[in-house]
Parts: structure tokens; C-alpha cells; sequence
């Protein structure tokens, strides 16, 4: 068999994201975490960090990098201001996602791509993992201060362990991309691993896979759940931000649901939620999310989709539901976008979806009706 060329060789590396490429899957990635200790215990102490870190992130962020400034080699490197506002910027993004909680294969992916830039622009190991260290001084220093002013000391050691292990965590996948004879041992480690356990894994993957769709959909209305929401939202953002596409959710409520709630009975508001689910399945895309937020909250995710398109679809959404006895309930619609080119994280989409929410359910409060904000 005649091989591969170098050009479809290259084109086949591409349809691949950089995890794949290493063959770092969910196995690699949990065998990974054992080895420093990385728990889920640690995972929830990160998350508990957020509001704190996020408030004093700027703090963080120029307490770093008037440390890195003080070695000439750096200060070199750096250059000039622009790029040092560039840079500082990075680094904020970079620390409020150390303390999103999520630590899977799109967090891999994206520490991965942090590794080829600072290979890319010349930044030695030595220099790498000296930065790591400053970081994580910067990061112990105010989480220090924080719990001294709050007096909460007894807890400040379990955070600054979690940190370590994290930023740890992060240079095994950085250090991935500078060392190509690593990659290889573990490719050589992966595929022994892989022959062995290739009859098993087929059957795990399968159960696993129907024990999480069970885990993520909600048992009235077959729309994913809460949880079903978030993780499917989080894996669309990075899909649509790494492809620079559009994506929508409609985020709505239910008016006068309550009061069915009140004098029916829940047996009619169940009914109601269940026309609800059965018109969203009718209408969304089969590349889009339909889920229940919870109570009477639901919501779509729509990739690649403008609000525009979005819109109309609301329009379908709301002619399919009124083809049930609805008993006057209707729906507060909010339709928020990111991307092409501007993208947030999928909590302050939510928020964003809800805020425009509540500006229909507040037209829908003075005149009855279904009403949508955009």
C-alpha cells in the first residue's frame, strides 16, 4: 500500500483537535489527574474559588507580571506595551478558568494550544515553568490575603494544594507540545493500554453512554436536564468559538403556569409542561439542544444559528404549542448570541438569555400574550 503524502498526512492531523492528535482521551486524562493527586475534592475546592478569584483577578494579574518584568529576558521577550496588554488580558482569562470547575477535554484542548504559542514564540521550558511558579505565588499571595482579612485560615492550605495540582496538571499538557519524545512514550504507553482492553472498552463506552444520557434528560417532558444543559452548552461555545460561528439560546418562562399550579392541580401543570417539551422536539433542529432549565425554565441551544434565525424559530416553537389545550399559559422568550467573533462563557450567556427574559415577561405582565426580547 502506497503511504500517505505529507500533504494529506497534514490535512488528516487537522480534522483532528490537539487532544486527539496526542490520543489524550477521558482515560489518559482521569490516569493523568491520579498521579498528582488532582481529586474531585480538589475540583470543588477550585470552583468555591471563583467569586473570590474573579474579584481580585486584575490584582493577580499585576502583581504577576510586575514579578516576571524584574528578569531582563522576559521584559525582552515582552517587547512593548500593546503586547503586555495583550498578554496581561490572556493571563485574566487564563486564571478565571483555572476556577471554572470544568477540567475535561476542552479544557486539555485549550491548555494544549497555550503550549504550541509559547513554543511558537520562543519561550523556553525554563522560562515556562518559571512563570508557573510566579503564578502561583501571585495566586497564594491574594487567596493568603483574602483569607486572613476573613479570617478563614484553617481552609487556606486544601486551596493553595488545589492550585498547585492544577497549574501542575497544566504543565503535563504544556510541556506535551515542547517535548515530542514524550508524545511518543505515550502513544507507545496508549497503544499497549488500548490492545488490551479494546473487547472492554467497546461495552463500557456503550453502557456509559446510556447511564449519562439517563443522568442528563428530564423524566417529564424527554428534553435534557439542567445538567444535560450545561454540558452540552459548554461543548457548543468551544465548537462554535474554535470555528468562529454564531450560537443562540432561547431561554423562556412560562406565564400564568402558576396559577394552572394553584387551582388545577400538578397533574394539569405537568400536562402543560409536557405539550411544552412535545412542541420544542417538533420544531428544533436536529443539531440543536431542546432542555428544561427546571420548573417551568426552558431552554434551546441553537449552533450556528444568528438571532435572527432564532427568532423565527420561536415563531414555529409557539404555533406548535398552541396546538394543545395550553389553558392560557404562554411563554417569556429571551434569545441571546455570541460569536462570530465575540464569545463569553455559558454562565454569562445564561444570564444574558434570562435579563432579556425578563424584560418579555414584563410586557406580558400589563397585556397577555407571548412575547420574545432579543
Amino acid at each position: 500500500m502506497k503511504p500517505d503524502s505529507p500533504d494529506i498526512k497534514i490535512r488528516k492531523a487537522t480534522d483532528k483537535t490537539l487532544a486527539e492528535q496526542l490520543l489524550i482521551n477521558d482515560r489518559e486524562l482521569a490516569y493523568r489527574k491520579a498521579l498528582l493527586g488532582f481529586t474531585e475534592e480538589d475540583e470543588k475546592i477550585l470552583k468555591s474559588l471563583k467569586s473570590t478569584i474573579t474579584d481580585g483577578v486584575d490584582y493577580i494579574v499585576e502583581n504577576f507580571y510586575d514579578a516576571q518584568l524584574q528578569n531582563n529576558e522576559i521584559s525582552l521577550l515582552i517587547g512593548d506595551v500593546d503586547t503586555l496588554r495583550r498578554l496581561s488580558q490572556a493571563m485574566r482569562r487564563y486564571i478565571l478558568e483555572l476556577f471554572e470547575g470544568f477540567y475535561d477535554g476542552e479544557y486539555v484542548n485549550k491548555r494544549l494550544r497555550i503550549g504550541k504559542v509559547h513554543k511558537r514564540i520562543g519561550v523556553s521550558p525554563k522560562l515556562y515553568v518559571s512563570a508557573v511558579n510566579q503564578l502561583q505565588i501571585a495566586i497564594d499571595d491574594y487567596i493568603l490575603k483574602e483569607d486572613n482579612a476573613n479570617k478563614d485560615c484553617h481552609s487556606c492550605g486544601d486551596k493553595r494544594k488545589a492550585v498547585h495540582k492544577l497549574l501542575m496538571f497544566d504543565m503535563q499538557l504544556v510541556f506535551d507540545t515542547y517535548i515530542s519524545s514524550l508524545v511518543a512514550e505515550v502513544q507507545v504507553a496508549k497503544g499497549e493500554l488500548e490492545d488490551y482492553a479494546t473487547s472492554l472498552e467497546t461495552t463500557i463506552a456503550e453502557r456509559t453512554s446510556q447511564l449519562k444520557e439517563l443522568s442528563t434528560l428530564d423524566g417529564l417532558t424527554g428534553l435534557l436536564n439542567q445538567r444535560g444543559f450545561y454540558e452540552n452548552l459548554r461543548r457548543e461555545l468551544s465548537v462554535a468559538e474554535r470555528n468562529a460561528r454564531p450560537l443562540t439560546i432561547i431561554y423562556f418562562d412560562l406565564n400564568g403556569f402558576k396559577k394552572i399550579n394553584d387551582t388545577k392541580g400538578h397533574k394539569e401543570g405537568d400536562r402543560v409542561l409536557e405539550c411544552v417539551g412535545t412542541a420544542i422536539r417538533a420544531t428544533i433542529r436536529d443539531i440543536d439542544f431542546g432542555c428544561r432549565y427546571g420548573g417551568d425554565e426552558f431552554c434551546v441551544i441553537m449552533p450556528n444559528a444568528t438571532k435572527e434565525n432564532t427568532a423565527d424559530a420561536c415563531d414555529r416553537l409557539i404555533s406548535a404549542y398552541e396546538t394543545h389545550d395550553t389553558l392560557g399559559v404562554t411563554f417569556s422568550i429571551g434569545i441571546a448570541q455570541v460569536g462570530p467573533e465575540k464569545f463569553c462563557s455559558s454562565d454569562a450567556l445564561v444570564k444574558k438569555a434570562d435579563t432579556l427574559m425578563y424584560k418579555a415577561k414584563a410586557k406580558a405582565k400589563k397585556r397577555p400574550g407571548h412575547y420574545k426580547e432579543h
